[in-house]
């Protein structure tokens, strides 16, 4: 049996250059694949007609050139391109009202879209279905929200205190109350 090394990645040589990868380079190649099918532009066949389109890491104000691109590349040999032009402007106008309006991204903001889409030739039409859209956050953000988020905890935290001591007085007011209406009942049943 033959050690190479090449880069720090070990290769074991067997017989006729049969090579097999260590354990480790195949998660850390797989972890690789798993990183890149993230960040990068992609369409996946997911069926007969139906596809999953990706626009990879964009930012929001390029969001529908990256997605009709996607569109085009990758369907741009089952569907006509007149279709897809039209079908995918009208996902983009929903895409718009549901990032700015609801989401209230930012322009600058980065997001990845993932959509499934399937063409439908009778309708001569692509249906988009399950949409997702992933929103990415800077460090210095995510530190913001953080701390915007630990004053609203702690001003609910003093609240939550306030509350309860305010239950616990009015709960031994209820028993002081109570232990008044127990002697005058008493006083009572002994006049009768």
């Amino acid at each position: 049996m033959i050690y190479l090394y090449i880069l720090n990645i070990d290769f074991i040589v067997m017989g006729d250059w049969e090579i097999k990868e260590s354990e480790e380079q195949i998660n850390r190649d797989i972890e690789r694949a798993e990183e890149y099918q993230q960040i990068t532009a992609r369409a996946t066949a997911i069926g007969a007609n139906k596809y999953e389109l990706s626009t990879g890491l964009t930012i929001a104000a390029r969001y529908a050139d990256k997605l009709r691109r996607v569109a085009m590349v990758s369907l741009g040999k089952v569907v006509p391109r007149e279709i897809i032009i039209r079908d995918v402007a009208e996902l983009n106008r929903l895409l718009y009202d549901e990032l700015v309006n609801k989401m209230k991204v930012d322009k600058l903001d980065v997001i990845r879209i993932v959509v499934d889409v399937y063409y439908d030739e009778r309708e001569r039409k692509l249906k988009f279905e399950n949409l997702r859209v992933n929103r990415y956050y800077t460090e210095e953000r995510v530190k913001a929200i953080l701390d915007e988020n630990e004053a609203k905890i702690r001003t609910l935290e003093e609240e939550n205190s306030r509350l309860k001591q305010e239950i616990n007085s009015l709960q031994n007011e209820l028993k002081r109350i109570k232990e008044t209406l127990g002697k005058i009942a008493a006083e009572l049943e002994a006049i009768k």
